[in-house]
């Protein structure tokens, strides 16, 4: 089951709720593929070509833009057989976005000047 979170910036007061983790129906790769642009989904199906059941990770990740300066989720698969990973460019203006690590913070994308503060407020699936 998926969280929701939502991340607040102490200087500037800025806020951002998203949705995290992954839903009941991530468990199949046909399922997943959706979630990201054509030609990652090209990658993904080239490296799980032959695999009857491909075995992988997916969920939603926290990730900031730091043209946008927006927290935004993005989806992040990682294959276990070949070994990659693969996460989609900001969905609005194509950037490089910096995924957010389990225990990192964010700092603000939007003033730079605080790490957000995060707090879950419900589950999604």
């Amino acid at each position: 089951m998926g969280r929701i979170n939502r991340f607040l910036c102490p200087s500037c007061r800025m806020t951002w709720q998203i949705q995290l983790g992954h839903g009941f129906r991530h468990a199949l790769l046909e399922n997943v593929l959706g979630a990201f642009p054509a030609d990652i989904q090209e990658k993904i199906l080239a490296d799980t070509k032959g695999e009857s059941f491909p075995s992988f990770e997916f969920q939603y990740q926290a990730a900031a833009c730091p043209k946008c300066r927006q927290v935004l989720s993005v989806p992040v698969i990682h294959l276990h057989r070949s070994g990659n990973t693969y996460a989609p460019a900001c969905p609005e203006c194509g950037t490089s976005v910096r995924i957010k690590e389990e225990e990192e913070k964010l700092i603000c994308p939007r003033c730079g000047e605080s790490p957000l503060t995060a707090e879950e407020i419900g589950r999604w699936d």
